[in-house]
């Protein structure tokens, strides 16, 4: 987002910006890229008890996997990385990035212990890391001030809905892999199931990769004050202290446990109700896609507030929806009937997905035009290992050392409810003052 924001605050005065053709062409390359990117991240919640197995892992360790060996070199990589996309053909980053993960991808189905798989997980995430920015950078930079807004949308929603096409195509995938069984291969030798799915899903992104010379590299358009350190940011911040730790920590913890049910739903159905992976896939995939493609309500909603003058709006619809949706996070797991379970969860889904785009907008609407780009780094810096750390390894840590058995994963889901989506809706109260006086300073 930080590129658009740049945008803004520099002129755009004889801009040589892409054709709107070439613009929209852009976004769906790196909309491809992104489902692309999900499910090298995700396509391990379908595979949880064959991993398990295999390899004599906990409960704890597969959280362990999913989140922290994920997101802490996805969140520190950015940093780096950012100066490199900066100085360098963005082009190039991206194409080092995705070859990067594909390849850390392919290896986790080669793993044989906790510690490579650990290790091939996190090359995904530091492949990964320069994806998002360098995305939202080349999206802000191929279109006007006056269109950022629509296609920048349109690839954020993309991405949501591209978790659920993960579990749509991945359950099938992952069900025929199963049924055919361990496999002898040229030069690898035998792979389980598993493992041939890590190879079969991450290997093609080594092509892919290759569709971000497809479009044209946008002049860039930053601004000589953005190019500049942190210090103004950081005072800035505690200026208003509760309203930024509502946005980074409010948000992070919404987003854990939404990460965090994501990844082990499809444990609950599998341990609880017996499903199989290529049902799982189907029905949380539509799930998914259909939540995500009601989030333009919540974004009218917000934007119907502002108007009547509710400055705090975002922290204050996210704090309703948050509170709204907490009874049926809850009462997914409480109920005998799976469909009901499903019901619940897409109920759960199309109310929390509020923050996905709430979190982001909040840190751009109250920073000063020059000091967006390195808010919102920061801001992705935070909640990233918040979420993706925090969320997949609390859950497990519960059903391991907490409850000790893991078909009541489903409780532990109802525990991340209680003690990381609930304090998130608190931050987001204690937040609002704060934000609207940030804004009736810095209108």
């Amino acid at each position: 987002m930080s590129m658009s924001s740049d945008q803004a605050g520099s002129p755009a005065v004889a801009a040589d910006y892409p054709s709107p053709r070439m613009g929209w062409l852009t976004v769906a390359i790196l909309f491809l890229l992104y489902i692309l990117s999900l499910t090298d991240r995700n396509i391990m919640a379908l595979m949880v008890g064959p991993i398990k197995r295999d390899l004599g892992l906990s409960d704890f360790q597969i959280s362990l996997l999913q989140g922290p060996a994920f997101a802490v070199l996805f969140c520190l990589c950015a940093i780096p990385l950012g100066m490199a996309l900066d100085r360098y053909s963005r082009r190039v980053v991206l194409y080092i990035s995705v070859t990067v993960w594909s390849i850390a991808a392919a290896c986790c189905g080669l793993a044989g212990s906790f510690a490579m798989l650990a290790m091939a997980r996190a090359g995904v995430g530091a492949g990964e890391s320069g994806f998002g920015t360098g995305s939202y950078s080349i999206v802000g930079d191929s279109f006007p001030p006056h269109r950022v807004s629509l296609a920048m949308s349109v690839f954020i929603m993309g991405g949501v809905m591209g978790a659920g096409i993960v579990f749509l195509v991945g359950g099938p995938i992952v069900s025929a892999a199963m049924k055919s069984g361990p496999a002898l291969w040229p030069v690898l030798g035998l792979l389980q199931p598993w493992q041939q799915v890590f190879i079969l899903t991450g290997a093609p992104g080594l092509l892919l990769a290759f569709l971000v010379f497809a479009f044209r590299e946008p002049p860039r358009r930053k601004s000589a004050q953005a190019l500049a350190g942190y210090g103004e940011a950081w005072a800035f911040m505690r200026r208003y202290k509760m309203l930024f730790v509502a946005n980074f920590i409010g948000f992070g913890l919404a987003y854990a446990a939404t990460i965090g049910f994501q990844l082990w739903m499809p444990s609950y159905l599998v341990r609880v109700h017996g499903w199989e992976p290529a049902r799982i896939g189907i029905v949380i995939g539509i799930a998914q896609i259909a939540a995500a493609a009601l989030m333009p309500v919540h974004g009218s909603i917000v934007d119907r507030l502002y108007r009547k003058g509710r400055k705090d709006a975002p922290l204050l619809w996210c704090m309703i929806t948050v509170l709204a949706s907490a009874p049926f996070g809850i009462a997914a797991f409480l109920v005998s009937n799976p469909w009901v379970t499903i019901a619940f969860y897409w109920m759960f889904m199309t109310l929390i997905l509020s923050t996905a785009s709430m979190g982001p907008s909040t840190a751009q609407v109250v920073s000063p035009p020059h000091l967006r780009g390195r808010i919102s780094a920061i801001y992705v810096l935070a909640t990233g290992l918040i979420a993706m750390a925090g969320g997949p390894a609390f859950v497990g840590l519960v059903t391991d050392h907490v409850l000790g058995d893991e078909k009541l994963v489903g409780v532990s889901l109802i525990i991340s409810v209680i003690f990381i989506l609930l304090p998130a809706a608190l931050l987001f109260a204690l937040g609002r003052g704060s934000m609207r006086r940030a804004l009736a300073a810095n209108p």
